[in-house]
């Protein structure tokens, strides 16, 4: 009598394991399908309240005419892992931008209410069909929570065909345009780029 009322106690502590492991199983299942949905309306949404303009490069690319910003209308700086959940440009088509347009830079002197200054500065990309969209300077975030490199344009690539490039950096007044390979853990703005046809 005593061995099946341990039996029933062992079966019943296995049962109550099992309920726990597959519980624990479909809630894990429920928050990454949660999650990718979650990141699929995000990216979504900024997709379409993005302004994407053509620029007749061969490939049909089009770029956005801005970074993705925030409700504050700011860009957001993010890993590069969180970048990949955007249609950001691969090195090719930022190879491409480099290669098939003509750029330049501006910059004007922006005086504040208290009678100082600061130059705002940007790099201009004039496609083959004469569209234009601009750069503005950005800087990145390292490890601390003020702007460093603030005399360069960076966003991150898709880099995933080419490791070391998973960066664009556009240099203003030497105007010098390529990519580098940036810590993935430091913080840059992005840009959307669609495919069409």
């Amino acid at each position: 009598m005593e061995k099946d009322k341990v039996q029933e106690y062992v079966e019943g502590k296995v049962t109550d394991a099992l309920n726990k492991v597959v519980a624990d199983a479909y809630l894990a299942g429920y928050n990454a399908g949660y999650q990718d949905g979650y990141n699929k309306v995000v990216k979504d949404s900024v997709s379409v309240g993005s302004e994407f303009v053509d620029l007749g490069l061969p490939s049909g690319t089009l770029w956005s005419s801005d970074y993705v910003k925030d409700d504050n209308d700011k860009a957001i700086y993010v890993a590069q892992e969180n970048g990949a959940d955007y249609e950001i440009p691969t090195y090719e088509q930022f190879k491409e931008l480099m290669d098939e347009c003509k750029w330049d830079q501006k910059s004007e002197k922006n005086w504040t209410e208290s009678g100082f200054y600061h130059w705002h500065e940007w790099a201009i990309c004039l496609g083959p069909n004469g569209n234009k969209i601009t750069f503005e300077k950005t800087g990145i975030y390292e490890t601390t929570d003020s702007l460093t490199r603030t005399s360069e344009i960076f966003f991150w690539l898709n880099n995933k065909e080419y490791f070391y490039n998973n960066c664009a950096n556009i240099t203003l007044n030497s105007l010098n345009i390529g990519s580098e390979n940036m810590f993935s853990g430091y913080k840059l703005p992005i840009r959307l780029v669609k495919t069409i046809g």
